[in-house]
């Protein structure tokens, strides 16, 4: 059995509601990101700010890395984070970590994609939540639930802009909206589900696109 997954452990860091629960189609990281811009690079009133230890990071996404270092349980996940860059090579090593644990339980990971998301592929009569939570601790021990978001985040956004900003933007680029198109009209229409898409099949696909890539960075 094959079925698309958001990275299992990935909680929308910040806010309540633990692990992302499991689904057939992909969790777009647009989607995480918008519920974690509004957590800034400050602790919650009443907790404390990073580990004594912690490296002194900057940037944009500092605060994303500060946490992700205080939560990593090994070696390999906080030498990967801990100059606040992922490289291209630190995520596929975790790539590899976390698809050889997984084939070891008698899993198949393929298409790991930018925002995380990957297909899951398992016997027919395997349990599906069993395999879940097996992927999910996979997902932790090799690193894949830290490295994989940070990565996403700032190779999708690096200068953490305005996520609805830069989907409308795409959009316009790709010639499925109007150019006076504006995050005004791309609000309403994903209440409603409803675009102004001259040719349905292919704005769908531009619209999905463009959340998950807004800048074409892995294209």
């Amino acid at each position: 059995m094959t079925r698309r997954t958001p990275s299992p452990a990935r909680p929308p860091r910040g806010l309540p509601g633990g692990p992302i629960g499991r689904a057939l189609v992909a969790l777009s990281a647009a989607m995480i990101l918008g519920l974690t811009a509004c957590t800034g690079a400050a602790a919650p009133d009443g907790q404390s700010g990073p580990a004594p230890g912690t490296p002194a990071f900057s940037g944009p996404w500092a605060s994303e890395f500060a946490a992700s270092y205080d939560r990593a349980t090994d070696d390999f996940t906080r030498s990967v984070i801990e100059d606040g860059v992922v490289s291209e090579q630190e995520r596929a090593e975790m790539i590899d970590r976390f698809t050889r644990c997984v084939a070891d339980l008698g899993y198949g990971i393929d298409e790991y994609a930018l925002d995380g998301s990957f297909h899951l592929t398992f016997a027919p009569e395997t349990d599906a939540d069993a395999a879940y939570e097996d992927v999910k601790g996979c997902s932790r021990s090799s690193g894949e639930t830290e490295i994989g978001a940070l990565y996403s985040w700032t190779h999708r956004n690096p200068d953490r802009a305005d996520e609805t900003a830069l989907i409308v933007e795409c959009l316009a680029r790709s010639g499925v909206v109007p150019s006076s198109y504006s995050k005004g009209d791309y609000a309403d229409d994903t209440s409603r589900d409803d675009f102004p898409f001259v040719d349905e099949a292919a704005g769908r696909v531009a619209l999905e696109g463009c959340r998950l890539d807004p800048l074409g960075v892995g294209s």
